[in-house]
């Protein structure tokens, strides 16, 4: 068979114009700090258990997927990354499946993140509004961009939908007009989300001593009592490695494995630095800045107060730093921080997204469409489908909030997919002959069973809950792999009546 029968066309076409500090940005987007640090994890926290050591033990699990993502980064460096991995390794039907399957999991977890980023924006609000005594800001926050996670009405979810489309479409536009503007709207959001983090490591430090005649009576305003006179110890009299490894599944299914953004976009790479380093990069300062933020809490704040606090949801890193600022301007900086994360990850999804599925289509999976390119190595028909599918799934939390929330517990799908990267790693290391790949492999390998199972059972997660598993998030997973099966059964008899058989495709890498 001609190549240019194997492949939709010789070359991607994608431009070469990712430096290493843009995949860094996309990968630290994908593990997303700043979300971390809000509601994430910190209010699930059990006595004994010591969330920045939790965070250290994350880190380091999960440097055998790095050293993973590395090799395949630097032997098989293409658009769809670990896709491509996969199908090679594996076989070109799982490689679909999964990738499809991931790919509607990523989607509605974009919809939802997109959603329900009104919850931070609804706590910067409220927090400045009780600082400053502002009633404005507190009548916005309790009648108009409400807590999501509350009751809201039809209608203040209504405008909930109006401002995640409208941001989600200008992103999408963005990354339309110019592929490389894409990748700079992901450093940009990135560069000021991690500045305000620092910035308010340093408020936080700056203002410690003033902690309880600041922070408690924000506190009060919020209706959270927490005693000023519990021992502000950094840790608990007593450790408690079980209430610790408890949080660790949390920082592994929220944090640490999603490496895969820089991987994914690495046939754009300007130059081979950027594949020997982005992946460990990412991770290495993602685990300082999440390690020292829940560390400089119970320095601050004590181990106890914190251990009181957490569970609010009220009381995290942001409020306290807000609160410790003493000035306005700092606070709306901070508040704004906040808030573009949550942009910034949107952002560094809509142009992976586009990626995985641009690979797809590369490969003759998806329609050939969805990798043609624009005037400016923009794959706009891929961005349109991703515009639509996150538009779909934006309506879910409009019409039920239980719904969406759900959806969370679809990070089962992630885990098993990284576990399938492990597998391949392990077959493509006795490929390669390389011992130090099969050791990553096996070890990244028995690590994902573990979070799997986590994922399956742990009602933290969403999956299940104490009465069984969640009939939604359990048709959803279901749905997105039958899916991924039904779009491979057609696309292979579809190619097969062209004379085109699609499992060749597979056998081959996919030229740059």
């Amino acid at each position: 068979m001609e190549r240019k029968q194997v492949f939709v066309r010789e070359t991607s076409g994608l431009i070469k114009h990712v430096s290493l500090t843009d995949a860094v940005m996309l990968n630290i987007a994908n593990m997303s700090i700043g979300i971390a640090l809000f509601q994430s994890i910190s209010p699930y926290i059990t006595r004994g258990g010591v969330l920045w050591i939790a965070s250290l033990i994350g880190l380091f699990l999960a440097l055998p997927q790095a050293l993973v993502y590395t090799i395949f980064n630097r032997k098989i460096g293409r658009t769809g990354g670990d896709y491509v991995w996969i199908s090679r390794n594996l076989d070109g039907a799982i490689g679909t499946i999964f990738a499809v399957a991931y790919l509607l999991e990523s989607t509605a977890f974009y919809a939802i993140i997109s959603f329900f980023s009104a919850s931070s924006v609804n706590s910067v609000l409220l927090t400045i509004g009780y600082l400053n005594h502002q009633n404005s800001l507190i009548y916005i926050a309790e009648n108009v961009i409400v807590n999501p996670y509350a009751t809201p009405t039809f209608q203040q979810r209504l405008i909930f939908y109006g401002i995640s489309a409208f941001a989600f479409a200008i992103i999408v536009l963005i990354n339309i007009l110019h592929s490389k503007w894409g990748y700079k709207l992901v450093t940009g959001l990135g560069m000021f989300s991690m500045l305000t983090v620092i910035l308010a490591m340093i408020v936080m430090a700056i203002n410690a001593k003033r902690f309880d005649s600041l922070v408690l009576p924000l506190l009060k305003d919020f209706n959270v009592t927490v005693s000023s006179n519990l021992p502000k110890t950094i840790l608990p009299y007593s450790i408690s490695i079980p209430a610790t490894l408890f949080l660790l599944p949390l920082f592994a299914l929220y944090t640490y494995p999603w490496m895969n953004a820089g991987p994914a976009v690495s046939s754009e790479y300007r130059g081979d630095r950027v594949s020997k380093l982005n992946v460990f990069l990412s991770l290495l300062i993602t685990g300082i800045f999440v390690t020292i933020g829940f560390l400089e809490m119970d320095l601050i704040a004590g181990y106890y107060f914190n251990l009181n606090a957490f569970p609010s949801a009220i009381y995290n890193f942001w409020t306290v730093a807000m609160a410790l600022s003493l000035n306005p301007i700092i606070e709306w900086i901070l508040g704004l921080g906040l808030i573009m994360w949550n942009y910034y990850v949107l952002s560094y999804g809509v142009l992976v997204f586009s990626r995985y599925v641009f690979a797809l289509s590369f490969d003759r999976v998806f329609p050939e469409k969805f990798s043609q390119l624009n005037a400016n190595g923009s794959p706009v028909y891929a961005h349109v489908f991703d515009l639509t599918l996150t538009l779909l799934f934006l309506l879910i939390p409009v019409f039920s909030i239980d719904a969406a929330v759900s959806l969370y517990g679809a990070s089962i799908v992630g885990m098993l997919y990284f576990l399938a990267v492990g597998i391949s790693a392990i077959i493509f290391g006795r490929k390669i002959r390389s011992g130090l790949m099969k050791i990553a492999g096996i070890l990244m390998t028995v690590y994902f069973v573990y979070l799997t199972y986590e994922a399956a059972r742990n009602p933290l997660f969403g999956f299940s809950t104490t009465s069984g598993v969640n009939v939604t998030t359990l048709s959803f997973v279901l749905g997105s792999f039958i899916a991924g099966i039904v779009i491979w059964n057609i696309t292979r008899y579809v190619n097969s009546k062209k004379g085109i058989d699609l499992s060749l495709t597979f056998k081959e890498i996919p030229p740059e």
